[in-house]
């Protein structure tokens, strides 16, 4: 509702997301919740994240104003009727 470029935008989740991560992260190690399983996964993820990191660059470059609100609007949508679906089948 901001209207902020893709570039402020990105920079603002990373802002919050990284600390919460590892917040959270915290919380399940101190809490016995951390096993070897859940570091297995994450080493196996590792191998993506930098293409990943280069995907998602290449595109928040190339969005722009209208189109990139239009990416978001539609995201949010989405994550919502997944919610919604969630919550009927339970």
């Amino acid at each position: 509702m901001r209207r902020w470029s893709p570039q402020h935008f990105r920079a603002t989740l990373q802002g919050y997301f990284l600390p919460a991560s590892i917040i959270g992260m915290s919380g399940y190690w101190l809490a016995g919740l951390w096993v070897p399983a859940v570091t297995h996964y994450y080493l196996l993820c590792l191998p993506v994240l930098l293409p990943a990191i280069w995907l998602g660059r290449a595109i928040n470059h190339r969005l722009h104003g209208e189109a990139f609100l239009r990416y978001v609007y539609v995201g949010l949508a989405g994550i919502g009727a997944m919610l919604l679906v969630q919550a009927v089948r339970r």
